[in-house]
């Protein structure tokens, strides 16, 4: 092959393609050359990949210095994100091919991306830029959790975490101030904080050349648990239909244009959230993680080759449009706890839908959770002609890795439960399937974080009493931050035979060891502990409803000054009634949400006494304080009795009762207005994508979601039923029966609640008025009848005469007869006190809460006034609960900051 000449590369990323770029570029016949501050960062440098030079890659000027000496130099570039711009910039300055450096700055500084792309009206994330702790408080004050931090300039999901109390924030601000310096030096004065975006995610890698952006195709993104951002595999294509990949490469390919990148590789991540497609970010290089390699396999062409000659000045061929590209899929496994690797290796031989798959660390090497890209292990890409087969053959070689960690304590992964006092229990593992399944962080997640809470609060507490030592209090502390920062990871897949808590402290007493680890059980049990635990998940799911409720109501309202305008009939037993609006009929339903509102609120305020230091329901000999440990976790007061503190759940109870008010609500409510899409009644119709088509009858139009807020309704009221049964026959102490299968509905019943209330919002944000229909059912006169019965009772008629004559005179009339027809007869009968219109009915409604106009807007202005009043008091419970968090943090680092001092 002949000599293309040489080709300088700028740093590399450590686990991706960086090291493949170099010897593609030797294969093409170019002289790789590898510039670095620091050499000993890339292991792979031993098998002389390319020739070294040491020099300070983070000035360009610096860098242009060296790219006159290498001779023949062909082309610069970085595989790295953080020296995207440094290569371009020295590129440049020797004419060779690269991107603007400017455009390259605005994308690596992520507030100014957000910032360019918000300008030219590129959907993105709600973003603010913090660069104190007195900053991220005041985001906090105006945001809505939950809220993703992440550093201004980062990559590979360093210091990227997702927060869902101010607290955690506080924590990630500090965290990824510091992530970039272990890894490349770099300090992050600034800090992003986002609103969080629910939706599925994605990525289109996009090479631009020539004035043209070529999307090479839109990948499906796969992420470890939270709170981290880990990928852990992707998908090639994503999917979805045609159309929509279409959408999505143009809209990418807009956001790579806004920022002005017009040549080069660009890596755009974005979700799909309910509204539509929202950027993440813009990141201008080409993407790690190996997916370029799997899409060089799926497409039959290599991505590196076109790159590599791109900045070597030949140009670039997109794949051959119309050639039918191959599925592909990339896994990868995760280090699931720190410590040494004493056994990692794939258990079987490569098939032919699996043709590459490697580890990516060394057995003897120590790992360290980190909640990145540094706690991949291994990865293996799958290739097929269906999706499902290529992810099939990823996962199943992933499957096969044998993978050995051994702590610091000297814990391998065959060992169980270390540490605990429990450990001579062992449960038939016929039981233990059933009963206690491996842990799963995206089902125990939530409840492993409130236990750290609570650890934190009560270790903090037996300091302050100095019934443990301030030492061994931080070491235990700084342990439990570690693994919250880990995201619990070390936990995922760990067998749990004695329940969550005791694999969590044998967790902690590998990490601490067990002499230390043995105190934080110091004056308790998990008898309060869990009591604890439920009342902290019981507290946050009733306001979380509380506030998804605030959602429904704000729609409410949206819709009332609309709909109060319009005339409708009021029904009663599904007859015509009375002339009303449907804005009445969203204000009957606005007051009665209000009433289960404001009854949620009641019980989040008579959430007020921890259960903590009531230990297995006696109490404890220990001189501990109670109502610190309280304090720190948000609570007013400790438990008065240590029986009722373990045994009761009759808040659990009451909250389900209200969750089973609302559905039954809001089932009444689907129930009405599911008759009124039927063409008979014909009052409201729903738009296209709320509704759906039947398989077999082209006209049929099925309004499908009203039935699921009715059905949700059965889920809810079962998960009250279920957990008063279980209750009812418990004893009055601790007991399973109450504490778990008494408490374990109230999340069935929160999603199944939760669900019926946003397709709710959905039906009323967007439903229509079929205001012709509305007002033909009431021109014909009849439903303003009584109307004309209490008129002439007003003139001194008795009304129970005046209400027979009216009736006499409505029963007379034809109904063969027409709409006009039947009114005349009405009006011949009844002139001076049958209303003339609709709206003169309605509106002479306007005493008891009726629909008239002047009721109504007293109503809308009520309305308004108790949603200003529920929105604040929700608030101020979530403010308490944070500046409880807030301070319990505090202290947590003042132990930690100071025994690191000492």
């Amino acid at each position: 092959m002949r000599n293309r000449g040489s080709f300088l590369f700028v740093e590399s990323n450590t686990t991706g393609t960086g090291e493949l770029l170099m010897k593609r570029a030797r294969v093409l016949g170019f002289e790789p050359y590898l510039v670095t501050r620091n050499p000993t960062r890339y292991p792979f440098l031993k098998d002389s990949v390319a020739q070294v030079i040491e020099a300070e890659t983070r000035s360009p000027g610096e860098l242009t210095g060296v790219a006159v000496k290498v001779k023949s130099l062909a082309g610069i570039y970085s595989s790295s994100d953080y020296f995207v711009e440094a290569a371009a910039s020295a590129a440049t300055a020797m004419g060779l091919p690269a991107a603007n450096p400017e455009a390259i700055a605005t994308c690596r500084n992520k507030w100014k991306q957000a910032a360019e792309l918000q300008r030219q009206s590129i959907t993105i994330p709600e973003t603010r830029l913090a660069a104190s702790v007195r900053d991220v408080e005041n985001i906090l004050a105006q945001a809505t959790l939950p809220v993703v931090v992440k550093p201004v300039s980062g990559s590979g999901s360093s210091g990227v975490r997702l927060c869902d109390s101010a607290g955690a924030a506080i924590k990630a601000f500090e965290s990824a101030r510091g992530a970039l310096l272990d890894q490349v030096g770099l300090c992050n004065p600034d800090v992003l904080i986002q609103q969080y975006v629910e939706g599925k995610e994605y990525s289109a890698e996009i090479i631009a050349y020539d004035g043209t952006l070529h999307c090479l195709g839109i990948l499906a993104k796969h992420k470890g648990p939270p709170p981290c951002f880990v990928e852990v595999g992707h998908d090639f294509p994503a999917p979805l239909p045609e159309r929509s990949l279409q959408e999505l490469a143009a809209f990418a390919v807009s956001a790579v244009s806004a920022l002005g990148l017009e040549f080069g590789p660009a890596h755009v991540e974005f979700m799909i959230a309910e509204s539509g497609p929202v950027i993440i970010e813009v990141n201008p290089r080409l993407a790690g993680g190996m997916i370029p390699v799997m899409l060089s396999h799926a497409l039959g062409t290599s991505i590196l080759d076109m790159v590599i000659k791109l900045y070597a000045g030949e140009g670039f061929t997109p794949p051959r449009a119309g050639a039918r590209a191959r599925a592909g899929a990339i896994r990868f496994q995760l280090a699931h706890k720190s410590g040494k690797l004493k056994r990692l290796g794939f258990s079987r031989d490569r098939e032919p839908t699996v043709p590459d798959a490697s580890v990516l660390k060394s057995e003897g090497e120590e790992v360290q959770i980190n909640g990145d890209f540094r706690d991949r292990v291994a990865y293996a890409i799958g290739v097929a002609d269906e999706l499902n087969a290529a992810a099939a053959a990823a996962e199943g070689m992933i499957d096969s890795l044998e993978i050995d960690i051994e702590t610091g304590g000297g814990e391998s992964d065959n060992k169980q439960q270390a540490g605990s006092s429990d450990a001579r229990w062992t449960l038939h593992p016929e039981a233990m399937k059933l009963l206690a399944p491996p842990i799963q962080i995206t089902r125990d997640g939530r409840l492993l974080q409130y236990q750290a809470a609570i650890d934190e609060a009560h270790l903090v507490m037996l300091a302050d009493q100095v019934l443990v030592s301030p030492a061994a209090a931080a070491d235990l502390l700084k342990h439990i931050l570690d693994l919250q920062d880990e995201g619990f990871q070390s936990l995922e897949g760990r067998d749990a035979p004695r329940g969550l808590y005791l694999a969590y402290e044998a967790e902690l007493a590998a990490r601490a060891g067990p002499e230390k680890a043995g105190w934080l059980h110091l004056a308790r049990s998990r008898n309060d502990l869990n009591a604890t635990i439920s009342l902290l998940a019981l507290r946050e799911a009733a306001c979380s409803t509380s506030q998804e409720i605030g959602i429904l109501q704000d729609a409410l309202l949206q819709r009332t000054e609309e709909a109060s305008k319009l005339v409708a009939p009021l029904y009663s037993q599904y007859q015509i009634a009375l002339p009303g609006s449907p804005g009445h009929y969203l204000l009957g339903v606005f007051f009665a949400l209000g009433r289960e509102r404001q009854r949620l609120h009641c019980l989040l305020e008579d959430i007020r006494n921890c259960p903590m230091g009531a230990g297995a329901g006696g109490g404890t000999s220990m001189r501990i304080d109670p109502l610190k440990t309280a304090n720190l976790l948000g609570f007013e007061l400790p438990s008065f009795n240590s029986l009722d503190a373990v045994a009761s759940r009759d808040h659990h109870l009451q909250a389900l009762s209200i969750f089973a008010g609302v559905s039954i609500l809001l089932s009444r409510v689907a129930q009405d207005l599911q008759v009124w899409t039927t063409r008979e009644f014909a009052l409201i119709d729903v738009p296209k994508n709320l509704a759906g088509g039947s398989s077999m009858l082209p006209q049929k139009k099925n309004p499908f979601l009203l039935e699921h807020i009715k059905g949700s309704a059965s889920t809810v009221v079962g998960a009250y039923v279920s957990a008063a049964t279980a209750t009812c026959k418990a004893p009055f102490s601790n007991s399973i029966e109450a504490s778990n299968y008494g408490c374990s509905p109230l999340g069935v019943a929160e999603d199944a609640l939760k669900r019926a209330i946003t397709l709710t919002s959905l039906i009323v944000k967007f439903m229509s008025f079929n205001v012709r229909s509305m007002r033909e059912n009431l021109e014909d006169g009849s439903p303003m009848t009584a109307v004309a019965a209490e008129r002439m009772a007003s003139r001194g008629v008795p009304f129970r005469q005046a209400h027979t004559l009216v009736g006499e005179i409505a029963e007379r009339l034809s109904q063969d007869a027409g709409v006009a027809e039947r009114r005349s007869e009405l009006a011949s009968h009844l002139a001076d006190v049958l209303p003339a219109s609709p709206e003169e009915g309605r509106d002479a409604l306007q005493f008891g809460g009726g629909p008239a106009k002047r009721s109504t807007d007293d109503q809308i202005s009520l309305a308004k006034t108790l949603f200003r009043e529920m929105q604040l008091k929700c608030e101020e419970i979530r403010e308490r609960w944070a500046g409880a968090e807030v301070h319990r943090k505090r202290r947590v680092k003042e132990f930690v900051d100071d025994v690191c001092i000492r």
